[in-house]
């Protein structure tokens, strides 16, 4: 929008000159606009204030690409960091559930060996008194095959009923096995029972407990991540403020600049009567050059 600036001046010129030119003839400046700011004792500050406002504004660039990689990585971070935990706390899990079936594990065993006693000893009277009544014939049954003078049928005959006698001795030996291992099992059964509710109340409460270990241990990452992007915010908007105030800075000194040399060209059109300034050279127009006496002028001002 520079270019509005010298318009605006011509303006101001043509109202402020009307009238002066003998024989109504107007007189034509021109002034090399840019190469005025280039001579503008202050140009070199400017152009120093432009500099460091692009140095700050590529540093933010920077600085918002390094914020960026930083968020994902430390995101990436967490997430391994979650992973690990987790797997960290199902192991933990395992471990003190293992331990937890061991030690049940030795109790059920210790009372099955208990149980086992005690049906052993509830049943020894009727083992005994099969014992006693088999004992003695199967016993006879055995002496009569070892005779050495019996014919073969006979042999074949006693053997069979050694059998049936040996074949009912084992029937009535799984009876009392079936009454011993009910007794065993009307035993066991409460316990294994009362074991396997222990361990699922256990589990439970470990879960719960390693959830909620969990959960904090999230919590206080995530509350550690949103710090992050805050503390970035901030030293963005450090720079931010930096960039605003050397922009500011830069626009009143751009000002000041443009106000100089305008006040020099008006101040040389009243005194020389010039009705219309260019501020560029115009074809086929005839003008006077004044950029050199208004660049005189302005080094005048230091």
């Amino acid at each position: 929008m520079r270019w509005l600036t010298p318009i605006i001046l011509i303006v101001v010129l043509l109202t402020a000159a009307c009238g002066h030119a003998p024989g109504g003839k107007d007189k034509i400046a021109v002034i090399d606009w840019d190469k005025a700011v280039s001579a503008h004792p202050r140009q070199t500050a400017f152009k120093q204030g432009e500099a460091e406002l692009q140095k700050l504004l590529r540093y933010r660039e920077e600085q918002a690409e390094v914020a960026k990689t930083q968020i994902a990585g430390l995101t990436r971070l967490q997430q391994l960091k979650q992973n690990s935990k987790a797997n960290f706390l199902d192991a933990d899990f395992q471990t003190q559930m293992y331990a937890a079936e061991a030690s049940e594990r030795k109790k059920l065993l210790e009372a099955y060996d208990a149980v086992v006693k005690e049906a052993d000893a509830a049943l020894a009277e009727q083992e005994q008194e099969l014992e006693d009544a088999y004992q003695l014939k199967i016993l006879n049954l055995r002496l009569r095959l070892e005779a050495i003078k019996m014919r073969s049928k006979e042999r074949e005959a006693v053997q069979n009923e050694l059998n049936q006698v040996q074949s009912e001795r084992e029937q009535q030996r799984q009876k009392i096995l079936a009454a011993k291992n009910q007794i065993i099992s009307a035993k066991m059964e409460p316990l294994v029972a009362a074991t396997q509710a222990r361990l699922k109340q256990q589990a439970e409460q470990l879960h719960q407990k390693l959830q909620g270990d969990m959960a904090a241990g999230l919590s206080k990452d995530q509350a550690d991540l949103a710090q992050v992007p805050e503390a970035l915010t901030n030293a963005m908007a450090a720079i931010d403020k930096q960039i605003d105030k050397l922009q500011e800075s830069n626009e009143r000194l751009k000002e000041d600049i443009r106000n100089d040399i305008e006040s020099n060209v008006i101040k040389l059109a009243h005194e020389r009567q010039y009705t219309v300034v260019f501020h560029s050279v115009k074809v086929n127009i005839k003008a006077d050059d004044i950029t050199d006496d208004v660049i005189k002028a302005l080094q005048n001002m230091k």
